[in-house]
């Protein structure tokens, strides 16, 4: 699959919209992980459709093998350093830590600061075990159709299901499966309408962040928020993220006036964005309460990227490249 150079961009965008939420307490910047979830369901699509020309084992093997070396080795090497400074005591709920850690918040179970973006990466890997087989059985066709039900229905069942607090709504996968659908949406589209898209994506996107973010604002004013845990809520105030992540992701796939993603730091920023993601929040916890917020920021922020430059170079580059030489060697069968 050919790299979307500017995507590393927005990659970038994300983990620094979710580190600056989590050192300076900034509203709306939680929608770095929205960001994070459309861009995903965008590559993997991407990634499976280009992969569907192998057999039904090679298919698989060729996506999980990936998935496993891209996600689970940093995971691993993080929660046995977190532990250090953390403790084990979360040991005691382990099996959680497998694909359910966004089970952690709702049902209320302890566990360290520093493992609380895990949950994210939970809806991730969910996703990953049941869109391959959509991607593999169905085509193109019906799979716009699967991918616009899904944005349908999260949204649906926001509104139908309602909890003593908000963390269900925020973490579980069925009510935030829209953005991940709308992620593989927008790579059908992009596939059979590119050039409308480079054309008219940049008017588009503008015009779905303009609404999103009016939503946002006419929201407030009524002092309705996440926090309020209120069906309207939990139907808009997701729904206005859902609109600007994926306005932006037009803006970016359109190609103009983009040249700002494409900058040396955000690329490298967006090539190590995963493991900053890990552990960024650990690197908060630590900071001394002696320290004001702005130096926190800055003594956290310069931890989280040396962490995650010696993971890339260390570890992730390399297992990456050890799956592209396999795969290279590996016969085609089909």
């Amino acid at each position: 699959m050919k790299r979307i150079a500017q995507l590393d961009g927005v990659r970038a965008l994300a983990i620094l919209m979710v580190f600056v939420h989590h050192a300076f307490r900034l509203k709306l910047m939680w929608m770095g992980v929205d960001l994070f979830f459309v861009l995903s369901g965008f590559l993997i699509t991407g990634v499976l459709l280009n992969a569907k020309h192998y057999s039904l084992a090679g298919f698989f093997a060729h996506f999980y093998s990936r998935r496993a070396r891209r996600i689970l080795a940093p995971y691993i090497l993080w929660l046995a350093v977190a532990s250090l400074f953390f403790g084990v005591a979360w040991m005691k709920h382990w099996y959680l830590y497998l694909l359910l850690t966004n089970l952690l918040l709702p049902l209320h179970i302890p566990l360290p600061q520093a493992f609380e973006p895990l949950w994210s990466l939970a809806v991730e890997e969910q996703f990953y075990i049941v869109w391959p087989f959509a991607v593999y059985l169905l085509d193109e066709r019906w799979l716009r159709r699967l991918a616009i039900a899904l944005i349908v229905a999260a949204p649906v069942l926001r509104a139908a299901l309602h909890f003593e607090q908000h963390w269900p709504i925020y973490t579980l996968t069925p009510f935030r499966m829209d953005l991940l659908a709308a992620g593989a949406f927008l790579w059908l589209e992009r596939e059979q309408n590119g050039e409308a898209l480079k054309r008219r994506g940049s008017l588009v996107g503008a015009g779905l962040i303009t609404l999103g973010l009016t939503s946002l604002i006419l929201l407030a004013h009524f002092r309705v928020s996440t926090d309020g845990n209120t069906r309207v809520g939990n139907v808009f105030i997701y729904e206005s993220s859902l609109l600007i992540c994926v306005g932006f992701m037009l803006y970016a796939l359109a190609g103009i006036w983009v040249r700002w993603l494409h900058m040396k730091p955000m690329v490298y920023i967006g090539q190590i964005s995963y493991t900053m993601y890990l552990v960024h929040l650990g690197a908060l916890a630590l900071m001394p309460v002696s320290f004001s917020m702005w130096t926190s920021a800055a003594v956290a922020f310069a931890i989280t990227v040396a962490y995650a430059s010696l993971s890339w170079h260390l570890l992730e580059s390399r297992l990456l490249k050890r799956t592209a030489r396999q795969q290279t060697a590996q016969p085609i069968s089909t």
